[in-house]
């Protein structure tokens, strides 16, 4: 479980990020060649994109803006796979952090998942970010967090389930006319 707590997001306010377990977590940018059940993102001020790819292996990465040094470990995007084989990825080590130098930081994750590769969900837990899926089919979408824009597309199959809860997200829904059985119910 992942904590992110702020106040009204000023520049000086501090963002303090903790989850159970970090010794378990590696980091940095990783092909992995195990299969993978589903996906758990937890990110900050950046770009969140979950794609398909013809490899073999989920591959992960992130870029950071131009002009921004070079990252240290503990900025680094930490990641695990857990005994279920759900990917889970943070936006960096567990620390306390001004606000304003995460929103400058503005790191882009990259989750290549092998064609075919059915997920059980995936779930983006944010602040300020922008996530794209394209065409990567999972069985569960949970969006939850402050200003968070998705952007899904899907030709071959929609979610059973999209829950959006939080504040100022927004989901743009992207289907072809052939993917049947799409309802929406929506309640406050």
């Amino acid at each position: 479980m992942v904590s992110m707590l702020f106040a009204a997001c000023g520049e000086n306010t501090k963002v303090k990020i903790e989850y159970d377990h970090p010794e378990l977590y590696s980091v940095g940018d990783a092909t992995l060649s195990q299969p993978i059940s589903g996906i758990s993102v937890d990110w900050v001020c950046g770009n969140v994109d979950i794609r398909y790819t013809d490899d073999t292996a989920v591959r992960i990465y992130e870029e950071i803006q131009k002009g921004f040094l070079p990252l240290t470990d503990s900025l680094r995007m930490f990641y695990l796979v857990d005994e279920d084989g759900e990917l889970e990825i943070r936006f960096c080590g567990p620390y306390k952090y001004r606000y304003g130098d995460m929103k400058n930081l503005r790191k882009h994750l990259h989750i290549e998942v092998p064609r075919g590769m059915e997920l059980k969900d995936i779930e983006i837990d944010g602040l300020e970010t922008g996530v794209v899926i394209e065409n990567v089919v999972s069985r569960e979408l949970t969006v939850d967090g402050v200003k968070i824009n998705v952007n899904a597309d899907y030709h071959d199959a929609l979610p059973n389930e999209i829950d959006i809860d939080g504040l100022q997200c927004l989901l743009a829904l992207h289907v072809v006319p052939e993917t049947a059985g799409l309802s929406i119910g929506m309640w406050a």
